[in-house]
């Protein structure tokens, strides 16, 4: 039998192990608490670093969209007004007529006000206020108040558009291929003809200018106006169509699916 002694000193190894144990899975437990504490810790860091990026990637993406839609309203609007009024300058003669005066005065002002109004970033649209037909109406007699065009409008009754914002994209798409015939046809009539099917609007606007060579056109894939007309109607699920040969004169026609086919 062991003695005594051999019992308390068995006791005393068995409660030495046990509080060594004891010691060891403490020590543990803080080993697992204090690196999940800093795992913790590297991830907030990490989801704070991805929040800042995906933070300025989002500004930096907003910027650049208002930089676009920027140098969107300049090219296309501002700069067919300052177009305009430089048409109705060089029908300046040695006498120059009051409502000549008074036609160029007014693109100028409007030019003023419409870059006013993009400083203030405003956006409500005047378009939203008359409606498309009527801008487009508008648009033309502005045209042809210059003396340099002719220019005819059709609308069918029962034409209809989306939504008040793409009310003013298919307006601007019309008003930038207007001023690409302005600035490079070389015509002196515009066609403007607005119908509607079940399934699709459609809107051709012509012109009997020089033409040019579709062929190259795609090739070369250059000039912002045309760009901007493509982007611009892919964001409303448009299609355009572009027809031209030299000496022919130009036919552009953009296919606008109606908002039931868009859902």
């Amino acid at each position: 039998m062991p003695s005594p002694q051999e019992d308390i000193l068995i006791s005393v190894v068995v409660a030495s192990v046990f509080f060594i144990l004891i010691g060891s899975f403490l020590l543990l437990i803080v080993f697992v608490f204090l690196r999940r504490q800093r795992k913790n810790k590297e991830e907030k860091e990490e989801m704070k670093n991805r929040f800042e990026r995906t933070l300025l990637k989002t500004q930096l993406e907003i910027q650049e969209q208002a930089f676009a839609y920027i140098s969107q309203e300049i090219h296309d609007n501002i700069g067919q007004i300052l177009s305009l009024a430089r048409l109705n300058l060089n029908t300046f003669g040695s006498v120059v007529s009051e409502e000549k005066l008074n036609q160029t005065d007014d693109l100028l002002g409007k030019a003023i006000k419409d870059l006013r109004d993009l400083s203030h970033n405003l956006q409500r649209n005047r378009i939203h206020d008359i409606g498309i037909v009527e801008s487009i109406r508008q648009l033309l007699l502005s045209i042809e108040k210059t003396g340099q065009y002719r220019t005819s409008f059709l609308a069918s009754d029962n034409f209809h558009i989306l939504d008040p914002n793409t009310d003013i994209i298919l307006y601007r798409m019309i008003q930038e291929i207007v001023n690409n015939i302005i600035k490079h046809a070389q015509a002196n009539l515009i066609e403007i003809e607005i119908t509607s099917e079940a399934e699709m609007t459609i809107i051709r606007i012509s012109d009997n200018g020089i033409g040019f060579d579709t062929a190259v056109l795609l090739q070369e894939r250059s000039g912002i106006g045309l760009q901007n007309i493509v982007n611009r109607a892919k964001t409303i699920d448009a299609t355009v169509d572009v027809k031209s040969e030299p000496g022919n004169g130009t036919t552009i026609t953009l296919y606008i699916k109606p908002k039931s086919s868009l859902l």
